[in-house]
């Protein structure tokens, strides 16, 4: 990759649209444009492109784009932004012509035979980087607000793009650099000994500042979830409604309904927006033991597709006596981020209170008809805390919800730990990074105030608040290998 060569790309996606726009930035942005677009006025006469570009201002001219032969490729709008007032900070030229496939590609064409060349996924975006227009944190931000698949993922990465991490971020590296000063003072003169009041002060500011990361770990990790969604498995024996359930969350009619059981025989799945949150829901095969060779490979992959999932729904067919099969596939959950459906309250009730709780042990159980659609807002709320907790405001346990009786509610006093990891263990996603940094930085600071209270040497609390720092650098991109940097922009599409 080259900073000092002009690149372009089509920055609009691929197909039939109203328009595509062809970007172009570097150096040699102003002679590109003024060798492949020609102004309307312009065009009528000598062809003379004086005042195309000029080297201040935004300006936006509508013409003609031609190829190298002259031949004329389409009319366009063609978009001038100077250095460094420009996304890029560099000279930037934007092409807008006709939507379609071929007719961006012949402009795009004119442009690399006119002397720019293909730009790398993520380049433009990368080269706001490079040149200090944003942060690497706010570029991954750009990469959260392409891929949002709901509008509340969209205003968490319009938050994290205007800068609200980085304002914590900067707040904590002003406060480790005070700190650094200090102890710095006491290893120049050391005669002049730190006095007790200072490591107390000390000790309280990374314990303060390290709180202050860990409340923005707790918003990055909301926000990934946002962004990349959540798996859900509905599991249960066969004919206790998951099908229907699946239809009433996806609130069409997707999955086959039928009174028979073991109608679902393989998994069926569709993402269904709940709460602003991408959740894939999984319904599965009915699980029980069956000598029909092919419900047995679908009872198989509903275990596999419970084992995998971020979040179970064990439906339980409420309007029948207490089953032992309901408690056992129940019991396939532990360590899971479980919720226990009492599914066909619409029916004569059946299973009691005391069964249910037998069933649940432990878990959160509600109440609901998928026929009706009785309780289907207290389960998405119940999804929405589970799997994104109680908002950063101290715990991530599940909240209270109304008793038995409210709503068609039961609560049994479970609690549902929510791990900062939810998601797909081990994958380097979106966000991931951002969590390990302030993670790792908020770890360091809480070591230095633990230092401190063992009554270690100034120079040695030193390290851990040089780790933090240096963590903070790699989460900003002040400090960050150049390998990570290009994984980061290796996730963009190529016009971004």
């Amino acid at each position: 990759m080259f900073r000092g060569d002009t690149i372009a790309a089509i920055a609009t996606p691929a197909g039939i649209g109203g328009i595509a726009v062809i970007r172009v930035s570097g150096p040699g942005a102003r002679d590109v444009a003024e060798r492949v677009f020609v102004p309307a006025r312009a065009s009528s006469d000598s062809g003379d492109a004086s005042g195309l570009c000029p080297a201040k201002g935004w300006v936006s001219k509508y013409g003609h784009v031609y190829d190298g032969s002259g031949d004329l490729i389409d009319e366009a709008i063609m978009s001038w932004m100077p250095g460094p007032s420009s996304y890029t900070r560099e000279d930037v030229a934007e092409i807008s012509c006709h939507g379609g496939t071929a007719v961006a590609r012949a402009v795009l064409q004119a442009v690399l035979e006119a002397g720019a060349r293909i730009a790398q996924p993520g380049e433009f975006t990368r080269r706001a980087f490079l040149n200090g227009r944003i942060s690497l944190e706010q570029a991954e931000a750009v990469l959260s607000m392409i891929n949002a698949r709901t509008e509340r993922a969209r205003r968490a990465a319009s938050s994290f793009l205007g800068g609200r991490l980085g304002a914590k971020v900067r707040k904590a590296q002003e406060t480790i650099v005070s700190l650094m000063t200090l102890i710095e003072a006491s290893l120049d003169f050391p005669e002049e000994d730190i006095p007790d009041v200072a490591l107390k002060e000390l000790a309280d500011e990374s314990v303060r500042i390290a709180s202050l990361l860990e409340e923005a770990w707790r918003d990055a990790s909301r926000g990934r979830i946002l962004w990349e969604g959540v798996s859900v498995a509905i599991v249960g024996r066969p004919n206790v409604g998951k099908s229907r359930l699946l239809n009433a969350l996806l609130g069409e009619e997707r999955a086959i309904v039928s009174e028979s059981p073991g109608t679902t025989r393989d998994v069926v799945s569709e993402v269904a927006n709940i709460r602003g949150i991408p959740i894939r829901l999984i319904d599965t095969a009915g699980m029980r033991d069956s000598a029909d060779p092919v419900e047995r490979i679908g009872v198989e992959r509903a275990r596999t597709a419970l084992k995998d999932a971020d979040v179970a729904l064990a439906v339980v067919d409420g309007s029948v006596p207490f089953d032992r099969a309901d408690m056992e596939i129940a019991a396939q959950t532990p360590g899971k981020h479980a919720i226990i459906v009492i599914n066909k309250c619409d029916l004569p009730e059946e299973l009691g209170r005391e069964d249910a709780q037998r069933i649940a042990a432990g878990r959160l159980c509600l109440k609901v008809s998928a026929l009706t659609g009785e309780g289907l807002d207290r389960l998405e709320e119940a999804i929405e805390t589970l799997v994104l907790g109680d908002g950063g405001r101290g715990s991530n346990s599940m909240g209270p919800l109304p008793a038995a009786g409210e709503g068609g509610t039961w609560i049994n006093g479970g609690h549902s730990e929510i791990g900062m990891g939810l998601g797909r263990e081990g994958s380097e996603l979106l966000g991931m990074r951002r969590e390990d940094c302030l993670r790792r930085a908020a770890s360091s600071l809480r070591d230095v105030a633990r230092g401190v209270e063992e009554g270690m040497p100034p120079d040695m609390v030193s390290i851990d608040l040089r780790a933090a720092m240096d963590t903070l650098g790699e989460l900003t991109g002040e400090t960050t290998r150049e390998d990570i940097v290009d994984r980061v922009f290796a996730q963009f599409c190529v016009g971004k």
